[in-house]
This record gives structure tokens, sequence and C-alpha cells, in this order.
């Protein structure tokens, strides 16, 4: 893994797994505000020591099977036995995570899980679904197996080693297909609008942060493997481990220059995506766009909410610089009317839970619902629009997160997703009186609820099915249906 410390420019690195922090700063976590002592327990198995808070233990034995599953298929493709066992640090929720003394630095919603390089622990949260707790366990037990592979961690004040030294779409890439595989429609997604708009990246631009190394570096690593042989990859990674230099791993183990891999690279993606490309229409053909990037208000434009009428937006963004804040616009000219949140001097709100949720206006478009983190527990704030101001709050001390709030068509109730217990499920609450009500409870993991028009039903997204799948629900918690199928 290559350390540095999480920040806001490039933002889009964000929304990504972070990679580790410095060994020299690991001392210095100690000075995070905590607002809760985790009780951890460890649960021993034959790589791995568990940490775990103890009323986490079903997630926990769970998340135990998952990193040895993943021992197995990583220690095999990369040819290698970790010299030592394996800590893993896991917490029940993303705000506990960022509180953790374990690694230095802000850990901010966007950084999935962390491998420090010193003592090569893995520290991670438990996500909204098992499927992304096991790859993000996947991918950060690579940057452990990189680490040992290129040496033993690194003492205070020594020269960083090898794998310290790759670019990052060589160590986070590679981490990625090993965890996610060949086959990914989000980095297909990415790989086809480069090819469409000619700017798939020479082997120099590689470490451009605007070509985001996750999905870049796991597409090319997808290629070497699918033309060279996974055993390829491990390859590369014993001699640029020891060397810090990707290239010469590239002529020492592939047999070809960096600038011919990188050539032909270009011409398998433009080959397989052509089809694709030729069959679809650019989005500016299809629809107008309202918030646009320029460089006085920054790249990240997200999680957009419509009024009721149309006529007004709620968005967060990262045009303020120092942080991701909510702002209201007028819909059809995107002129900003007011910018609502200010986290950077108001330490009401830790985070707007950007990556994960969008609020959702009441019907009669006079208030915002939406979630946040505010002193390391999840709240969900009602916010009158018009004068700018949180009139009302439900805090949940006993969930994780909570997620996409939708109003009922009566206004009278907000459904949500809830983190509890390792699980995500949908939650009611009752605007007047608080009462909350839970609809599903199991190991499912139950997302992005929206009511039916006549308040009766709630659709939501959820993988107890095989994939993720549409579901309508009672909006009293009746028997579930399948309702539609997702692409596999």
């Amino acid at each position: 893994m290559k350390p540095r410390r999480p920040r806001l420019v490039p933002l889009l690195a964000l929304l990504a797994l972070c990679v580790g922090t410095p060994a020299h700063a690991q001392y210095f976590g100690q000075n995070k505000v905590r607002y809760e002592t985790p009780r951890f327990q460890v649960l021993k198995t034959e790589h791995f020591d568990i940490y775990y808070d103890q009323d986490e233990r079903d997630i926990a034995t769970d998340a135990a099977a998952m990193a040895e599953r993943w021992y197995g298929r990583i220690s095999a493709a990369l040819d290698h036995q970790l010299t030592r066992r394996q800590p893993l640090i896991l917490y029940p929720s993303h705000p506990s995570f960022e509180q953790t003394n374990a690694v230095s630095g802000d850990l901010s919603e966007g950084i999935g899980g962390v491998t420090e390089s010193f003592k090569r622990r893995i520290v991670l949260p438990i996500a909204g679904s098992y499927a992304e707790t096991d790859h993000v366990i996947g991918h950060e037990l690579v940057h452990a197996f990189q680490y040992d592979i290129s040496g033993q961690g690194r003492a205070m004040g020594v020269v960083p080693q090898g794998i310290e030294r790759l670019p990052s779409w060589f160590v986070e890439g590679m981490a990625e297909y090993l965890s996610i595989g060949p086959h990914d429609p989000h980095t297909a997604m990415w790989m086809r609008d480069a090819a469409a708009n000619d700017k798939l990246p020479s082997y120099g631009k590689l470490t451009d942060p605007r070509y985001f190394p996750y999905r870049f570096g796991e597409a090319l690593w997808a290629y070497v493997a699918a033309r060279y042989g996974e055993e390829a990859v491990g390859r590369m990674l014993k001699s640029a481990g020891s060397s810090g230099d990707a290239s010469a791993a590239i002529r020492f183990a592939l047999g070809t220059s960096a600038d011919s891999l990188i050539k032909n690279w270009h011409a398998a993606t433009k080959a397989w995506s052509a089809p694709i490309v030729a069959a679809t229409q650019p989005a500016a053909k299809q629809a107008t766009a309202v918030i646009v990037e320029k460089k006085e208000v920054g790249r990240l434009n997200l999680a957009p909410s419509l009024s009721p009428d149309g006529k007004r937006l709620v968005f967060l963004s990262e045009r303020s610089r120092f942080s991701i804040e909510m702002y209201v616009a007028d819909a059809q000219t995107g002129k900003i009317e007011r910018q609502v949140t200010k986290t950077v001097v108001d330490p009401h709100f830790q985070s707007l839970q950007f990556v994960a949720s969008a609020g959702d206006w009441s019907p009669d478009g006079t208030r915002f619902a939406f979630t946040a983190v505010s002193r390391g527990r999840p709240v969900l704030s009602i916010l009158d629009v018009d004068r700018g101001r949180v009139v009302q709050e439900f805090r949940r001390d006993d969930l994780g997160e909570l997620l996409t709030p939708s109003w009922s068509p009566d206004g009278k109730r907000i459904v949500f997703s809830a983190l509890s217990g390792g699980t995500t499920d949908l939650w009611i609450v009752d605007v007047a009186t608080g009462k909350r009500t839970r609809l599903t409870h199991d190991r499912a993991a139950d997302l992005q609820p929206a009511w039916s028009p006549d308040g009766r039903q709630i659709a939501f997204v959820t993988d107890r099915f095989v994939g993720d799948r549409g579901v309508p629900v009672s909006s009293e918690g009746a028997d579930l249906g399948e309702a539609s199928a997702a692409p596999s």
C-alpha cells in the first residue's frame, strides 16, 4: 500500500478504500477525539488475530471466515505466505472507525479501510453489506501481502521500502484486481468512458491524479493477468517490491516495455468497448447539465434531491474547497440559493454521509431530511429549507449508521436504512412522536428505500436474493416479495 494521509484534493480519492498512513505518524493517533471506548476481544484463527467489539461477535466470526478465505486466494495468486500473524481490527460502524487510534489522521467517510505499514495492521469498519465488508477485507489483505513481500514494515526515520515508492495505480490497482476480479461493471464504465473520449492515459500519465488509480490500475492489472497469466502479478510485485521501480518490473516480469504494455492495453480496451460505445449516446444528448464542474466550484457535486415542484435542488459539493457541504440551488439554472451547512466551522456535524446517502424533501417542499454524524453518533436531521436551519433531530445511539431517508407521501413518517450488528435494515420513524418501527431484521443488506405513491408499500434494494434486486415491502412490515432483478 502506498502510504499517505487522506486529503480532499483530489476528492475523488475519498470515494475508494484508503491507503495506509506512514509508520512514523502512527504514534499521534491518541490526539483524536473519542466519543466511545471500544471493548475489544480477540478471535484467533489460523492466520489472523481479529479484534472486535464484544457486542459484535457474530459479525467478527463471519469476518474471520472471509479473511481466511481471502488469505488462501491471495496467497495462491502471489505465491507467498505471510511471515507472521495478521492483525485485523474491526469496528462496528464507520463513525466508530473514525475514532481509532490505530492510525493517525482524519478518516473521512470515503475511507473504507486502512492497512498501516509499521505494524501491518488492517483496520476497517463493518460496511453496509456483507459483500462490501468482504471486498474491503480482501483489498486490505492484499496490501498486507504487499508490505510483507517487500519487507517487514519500516522503523521510524528509515528510507521507505520499495512498495512505498510505487505509484498508486500499481499498489491500489492490484488490490482492487485481486479483491474484485477481472470483470467489474464499475471499472468497465470508467474504461468505456475513457475510450469513448480518447482519454486512456499513457504510462507517464497513469500517475496523474485525474486518472483514478483504483479503476485504471485495476483495469491494467486485469489486462496483464489475462495476457500474461495471473502468476505475472506476483512476479511483478516481487520485482517492484524490492526495487520500487514499476517500469523495471514490467520489463523483468513481462519481457516488454511499459510503453508497449500500455499501447496494447489501449487497443484491447477499445476493442471490447467499441460495440457498447457505438450503441449508446453521450449524456449531453439525453440530459441537461445543471451543476457543472468549474475551477471556482470544485469537481465533486453529488447526492442531488429534487424538490416536489421541481424548482429547487439540494445537493452536496466540495465547492467550499475545505469540506463537503450541503447547498440549495435553482433546479433550472443551477444558481446557488444557499449554503446550508458549514462543517468546517460548525462542530455539530462531523460528516454528511456524502458517499453512501442522500436526503429527501418533505411532500410539501418545506423541509429536507438527511442523515449525518454528530459527536460520533448517527443522527437523522430535518432542515427548514427556507430558514436554512435544522428544526428537528432524531438521534440513535444504538445504531451504527443511518442512510437514505425517504418521506412518506403524507409527510408523517420517514423510512431509512440503518446499520446495526453488522447488517443494514429498514426502519420507520414517526416525525411527530419519534416512535420508531423496525421493518426488516436479518443479515441481508436493505438499502435505498422509497415509498409508493399511496404510502402502502416501500421499495428498496437488497442482496437477500441472488444479486442486488428491487423488492417491495409493506410499510407495516409484511412479507417480502421479489420485484425485479438487477443485471448480473
